[in-house]
């Protein structure tokens, strides 16, 4: 399948493109070489070491940076003071374009769940923004509910959540407009087998928010669910004598498994753990981002939630529930680096190609010539520089 309908990459053309020399570049099959990328048409060219070509493209000095291809986001509710889920286009476009312009290339609107009107109302408006091409970054709709374990409900709202319904999944189709791209189901409430049967050909079934025990989780990746939603959050914890969602998880060969790794949602052990079982091509570092990311601490809302954020941190007033991360995909992929020491090459993966594939986007997820020119320059902290998206500066 193919997520939403990605706008054609700008850049380049007849008269020539952009060559980026003097950089180190992240590949997938080599590791990190030092040498020059073309772009052409929006597209990478070609990449090569040594001299770089001549010719009449424009010349772009990186001074020794890292690029690595632009990173994807399967799971995102909003960020810079925005969020997805309101009803008002503005506000999903202020949400992409913060996430854009620190390097999210691509990203899914996360529509937490409230009532299934509101659900409705905040999916037609990511569609209409996504058709307008005004968001280029924003590929599709993630559902993240509304059925889901109330026993693990997290910071969804208690009341809106359902027993999984075949007409209001029909509706919630409906008002995505062709760009419903995921949808985060609990496998053990009545009626979620039949949906994950009927629908994991039309979108990616990821598991999450759920009380089931390994035996649901093996159950519905026999029926066809590709992925777990912000693995270790919201389900049972892995236990000697019960290992649960989280092994049976981890040791599923068919599930890609998000981690939010902000420091806070995850212990840095437990993200080696999960590296160590799981692999790059297994684990998609996501943000679970809420409006607060790239803000400053205070009072916001996650959903019809209202929610304290604190050093950073982010829970429903007056508990210590997590409500959402003020994370970005880029210090994911920095910390995993940094503060975890996952590999370079492996956190690359982890934080565009693993993520690209799940999703269906063929086009893009790594420097590879073919694929889309979606491209972060890093400084040496390794945090954005510059973000270029087909080829294009951003901003």
């Amino acid at each position: 399948m193919t997520a939403g309908r990605p706008a054609r990459p700008p850049g380049g053309g007849a008269e020539g493109g952009r060559l980026f020399a003097g950089g180190r570049f992240a590949t997938p099959d080599a590791g990190v070489v030092d040498g020059w990328l073309l772009v052409r048409d929006g597209r990478i060219h070609s990449l090569g070491t040594g001299d770089p070509p001549g010719g009449p493209d424009i010349a772009v000095d990186l001074d020794g940076r890292l690029v690595v291809p632009g990173f994807v986001d399967p799971h995102c509710h909003g960020g810079a003071g925005h969020s997805v889920y309101t009803g008002d286009p503005a506000a999903v476009r202020g949400a992409a374009a913060g996430h854009l312009a620190r390097g999210t290339t691509s990203m899914l609107a996360s529509v937490a769940t409230v009532e299934p009107a509101a659900m409705e109302e905040a999916v037609r408006t990511v569609a209409s923004v996504i058709d307008d091409g005004s968001a280029p970054n924003l590929v599709g709709v993630h559902f993240e509910g509304p059925f889901l374990s109330p026993a693990r409900r997290g910071a969804q709202t208690r009341t809106a959540l359902r027993a999984p319904d075949p007409e209001l999944m029909e509706r919630l189709l409906d008002a995505a407009g062709g760009h419903a791209v995921s949808m985060t189901v609990a496998p053990e409430l009545p009626g979620a087998p039949e949906l994950i049967r009927r629908y994991a050909d039309a979108l990616v079934c990821c598991l999450g928010h759920t009380d089931a025990d390994a035996a649901g989780f093996a159950r519905a990746a026999d029926l066809g669910a590709r992925a777990v939603t912000h693995l270790f959050n919201a389900m049972p914890p892995l236990h000697h004598r019960e290992p649960g969602p989280v092994a049976a998880a981890l040791l599923d060969p068919r599930l890609v498994c998000e981690l939010v790794l902000d420091g806070h949602h995850l212990a840095d052990d437990t993200v080696r753990l999960a590296h160590r079982v799981a692999g790059p091509d297994r684990l998609a570092l996501v943000s679970d981002a809420m409006p607060a990311a790239g803000m400053p601490d205070g009072d916001y809302a996650f959903a019809d939630r209202e929610v304290t954020v604190t050093e950073g941190v982010a829970r429903l007033r007056g508990t210590d529930t997590l409500a959402g991360s003020t994370l970005f995909v880029a210090e994911a992929f920095r910390r995993a680096v940094t503060s975890v020491g996952i590999p370079l090459p492996d956190a690359v993966r982890m934080t565009s190609g693993t993520a690209a594939r799940l999703l269906g986007l063929r086009d893009r997820g790594e420097l590879r010539p073919g694929l889309r020119a979606d491209l972060v320059e890093l400084d040496p902290s390794l945090r954005p520089a510059r973000v270029w998206l087909g080829g294009v500066p951003v901003g």
